[in-house]
């Protein structure tokens, strides 16, 4: 409930019923068990309706689901790859699977793409904080900094690069970003698409585009049997 009510805010900050000072972009490295009809992937399904991009990690453990907000069907859900291009051992894997409420199983291809989330530099204050013994070889840049791996680490990558996205194209819808990003990104052609989605992010290549992809580019269901 409390993130759902953090999602709300970010829609409408001052709480005045207009959405004009919504934020731009929502970044979340978080989730749990659920699916796209959950509360928490409405929630980020309405952000998105009301013109903000919501990046989401997709979740860490060896051969995991994802995880919701993650499987919210408007998010773009991130995967993590490394230095070399391959998909990290850690990066959870789609498709997402679930029951609607007529009970027919239904499928959706998740992550939407994978970004750098190996051994990523970042602030290390956290763990300084909490007396935690960090190891010499995992500090980077120097003692306020530590190497860090998650797809917590890739998803902020994809925020920043809907930051630049958002500069060079305005009057890009979310919907018309998330395409953008999905048909520019490289194809890992060792990966799957239930891995990687449709690839590591380009963030030149996106940019580059003069018009977004013809739309939806976003609603892929994965059959079992294909």
């Amino acid at each position: 409930s409390v993130i759902i009510k953090a999602i709300e805010r970010a829609i409408d900050p001052n709480q005045d019923g207009s959405y004009d000072d919504k934020v731009d972009i929502i970044s979340m490295s978080l989730g749990g068990p659920g699916n796209p009809d959950d509360p928490m992937g409405k929630a980020v399904d309405n952000a998105v309706d009301a013109g903000i991009v919501a990046t989401i990690a997709a979740g860490n453990e060896p051969y995991c689901p994802i995880g919701s907000p993650g499987t919210a069907r408007k998010a773009i859900t991130i995967g993590a790859s490394d230095k070399q291009d391959q998909i990290a051992d850690f990066s959870c894997r789609g498709p997402v699977v679930w029951l609607d409420i007529n009970g027919v199983t239904q499928y959706l291809i998740k992550p939407d793409v994978v970004a750098p989330g190996v051994n990523i530099c970042a602030a290390g204050k956290f763990f300084y904080d909490n007396g935690e013994d960090i190891a010499s070889n995992l500090r980077c840049l120097d003692d306020k900094h530590i190497s860090i791996s998650g797809t917590s680490m890739a998803t902020p990558h994809v925020a920043g690069a809907v930051a630049l996205i958002k500069q060079a194209h305005s009057d890009w819808s979310p919907e018309e970003i998330k395409a953008a990003l999905k048909s520019a990104s490289r194809d890992l052609e060792d990966s799957s698409i239930v891995a990687q989605g449709y690839g590591r992010i380009n963030v030149i290549n996106t940019i580059k585009l003069q018009t977004p992809p013809e739309m939806p580019w976003d609603f892929y269901i994965y059959a079992e049997n294909e």
